[in-house]
């Protein structure tokens, strides 16, 4: 759960900075910001996943050992 957090809050702050650095921004580019935001962080998030289960199954091959 604290990756789910960390991933949000970094997409978060990026968010913020890049709307502070970028200036005022419509409402259609902040929502696309946004949205590139969250698929950053499905994605950032479907890989650490990924290596969970990875390091998951190689653990259990070699408990079974």
């Amino acid at each position: 759960m604290t990756k789910n957090i960390k991933i949000v809050s970094l997409s978060a702050a990026a968010l913020i900075s890049a709307a502070l650095l970028g200036g005022c921004a419509t409402d259609q580019e902040a929502r696309d910001m946004a949205q590139a935001a969250m698929d950053a962080a499905n994605s950032a998030q479907a890989c650490c996943e990924a290596n969970e289960e990875r390091i998951n199954r190689m653990y259990q091959k070699i408990m079974s050992k």
